[in-house]
């Protein structure tokens, strides 16, 4: 099964970037546009994963879970790329920010669950479009990207989950656990 943990925004955060995002999508139909329903944050991106591990991967972040408050003043702003893709940044998330903090503990967790973990620097973002990459697409996505303005209204989040990716033609997502991160005090 291919995994990732993530936390998604709330409808209402959607929606705004979704609002932001409209006025450019129709300018580059040929991009793949990420419906709005599959938008969120990508703690760890886990690839492959024999089904009997799921039981010790919910446990792993459980127990992360129980150690982190749930993040707060959570919001959508800028846009970027990566080759291929359009993004929607989340701030805060800078270095050893409570959802930096996450990020790290949950990539640790899964690293000492015997799941193999990429060991890149972690950016907090929607990705919002997709694209094969090559030379005049990637300009055109990075042009994308400074058009696009959104700065969404501050968000919570107050779960993470472990997610089952179904790639293709039609990708979906299916939560195969949902994990309160801890109550603020």
């Amino acid at each position: 099964m291919r995994l990732f943990v993530g936390m998604n925004p709330p409808p209402e955060a959607r929606a705004h970037a979704a609002g932001a995002a409209d006025p450019i999508s129709c300018t580059a139909p040929d991009l793949r546009w990420v419906p709005q329903e599959r938008w969120h944050i990508t703690l760890a991106f886990l690839g492959e994963v024999n089904p009997d591990r799921i039981p010790h991967i919910v446990q792993a972040l459980t127990t992360v879970a129980a150690a982190h408050p749930a993040l707060s003043d959570m919001s959508l702003a800028g846009a970027g790329t990566f080759r291929g893709s359009l993004w929607l940044g989340v701030t805060p998330t800078e270095r050893h920010s409570p959802a930096d903090r996450l990020a790290r503990a949950v990539q640790r967790a899964m690293r000492e669950a015997g799941i193999p973990v990429e060991r890149r620097p972690w950016r907090a973002h929607l990705t919002i479009a997709r694209w094969r990459s090559s030379p005049e697409l990637d300009r055109r996505g990075r042009a994308l990207a400074e058009d696009l303005e959104c700065t969404g209204p501050p968000f919570d989040i107050d779960a993470i989950r472990l997610v089952h990716s179904i790639t293709g033609p039609r990708p979906t997502y299916t939560d195969l656990a949902v994990i309160p991160l801890r109550a603020k005090a």
